[in-house]
C-alpha cells in the first residue's frame, strides 16, 4: 500500500447486522449494548487507512460473529470478483485459522484463478494467527490443490505501519498482547498459475 498511494483496501466482512445481543468479542473490545459497533469499526479502517494513503472498501456480508447465515461461497466470489476487476495487482489473506479469513481466502483465490495473469496476485499472513505452529505452511502447500504456485515476494515495511495499527483501538483492546505480532515482518508470496 505504502507503495501505491490511492490503494483500496476490500474489507468482506464489514455488513452491518440487524438487532442482535452484544457478542463476547465486541464487550471485549470495549463496546456496550446499542453501540454501533461496525460503525466505529469503519471510522477505525478510515483513520488507519488515511494514515497510509489508503482507502476503504467495506463489502455487506456478516462477520462470524454475527451469522447467521454464514455467506454463500459464490456471493463471496463475485462480490470480490467486482470490487478487484480492474485492479492489476491484489493481495489478499493466505487464510489461518479464523472462519472468516478462511472463507474469504477460499474466494479470493477462485478469483485469482480468473484474473491470473493478467493481474499480479500477492497473498500475505494473517496478522495473530501466523505464529501458530505449522499453519502457514499448512497453507502454502494447499495452495498446489488449487493449481497454484506461490513464490516468496518481499516488501519492505511501511514507515506509518505502528500508527496505523494503533487506530484501531477496538482491536487492540479486544486482542490484548496478540497484537504483537503485527510488529513482526510481513510475508508475502506472489501467485503463478501451475
Amino acid at each position: 500500500m505504502a507503495a501505491h498511494p490511492g490503494a483500496v483496501v476490500v474489507t468482506v466482512m464489514a455488513g452491518r447486522p440487524g438487532p442482535h445481543p452484544l457478542t463476547d468479542w465486541d464487550r471485549q473490545c470495549g463496546f456496550a449494548e446499542g453501540d454501533d459497533v461496525v460503525g466505529a469499526r469503519r471510522k477505525e479502517d478510515e483513520a488507519a487507512l488515511g494514515l497510509l494513503g489508503a482507502r476503504p472498501m467495506w463489502l455487506d456480508f456478516l462477520d462470524r460473529q454475527y451469522w447467521p447465515p454464514e455467506p454463500r461461497h459464490a456471493d463471496l466470489v463475485a462480490a470480490i470478483g467486482e470490487a478487484v476487476a480492474e485492479t492489476d495487482i491484489i493481495a489478499s489473506p493466505l487464510g489461518l485459522a479464523h472462519p472468516d479469513h478462511l472463507i474469504t481466502a477460499n474466494a479470493c483465490l477462485e478469483v485469482a484463478r480468473q484474473m491470473l495473469p493478467k493481474a499480479r496476485w500477492f497473498l500475505y499472513e494473517d496478522v495473530i494467527y501466523r505464529p501458530q505452529a505449522g499453519l502457514t505452511e499448512q497453507a502454502i502447500d494447499w495452495l498446489d490443490n488449487y493449481g497454484f504456485v506461490p513464490s516468496d515476494a518481499g516488501f519492505p515495511e511501511p514507515p506509518d505501519k505502528a500508527m496505523a495499527v494503533q487506530a484501531y483501538p477496538s482491536q487492540l483492546r479486544g486482542l490484548g498482547a496478540q497484537i504483537e505480532d503485527a510488529s513482526r515482518p510481513e510475508r508475502y508470496w506472489e501467485l503463478a498459475l501451475r
